[in-house]
């Protein structure tokens, strides 16, 4: 389950299709649950995902609100948290990492210095 999280989290593209594919599950849950439109259920969506609560358009069936629950809860503790982790990835910039020049020039003294290492057993 950590390896799909991150792996998810490392895809921008895939949060954002995790994102409206859920916008538009929880919209026609909704619409079917609150016999609503699917218009209606999608804005319903849309203000819940982003914690805004409007207020106009809200549950009124047991089942609908357990839905409302299950989905403000998914976006709010893995959907946002995903973007967000995502962002920051991209904009710190970790000042210790090696470039490629600096990994391939660590390699090839790390092979010599083995190379060296398994001449000096072979003497011994």
């Amino acid at each position: 389950m950590k390896k799909l999280l991150i792996y998810t989290a490392n895809r921008l593209w895939l949060i954002l299709a995790l994102y409206a594919t859920s916008l538009l599950f929880g919209a026609w849950c909704f619409s079917l649950l609150e016999a609503k439109s699917f218009a209606d259920g999608l804005w319903w969506a849309t203000v819940t995902s982003l914690t805004i609560g409007y207020g106009d358009l809200t549950p009124v069936t047991t089942a609908g609100r357990i839905i409302g629950i299950l989905f403000g809860h998914f976006w709010i503790f893995v959907v946002i948290p995903m973007i967000v982790a995502n962002i920051i990835m991209h904009l710190v910039e970790d000042k210790h990492l090696f470039s490629d020049e600096e990994q391939r020039e660590l390699m090839d003294k790390l092979r010599k210095i083995e190379s060296h290492l398994i001449q000096q057993d072979k003497k011994n």
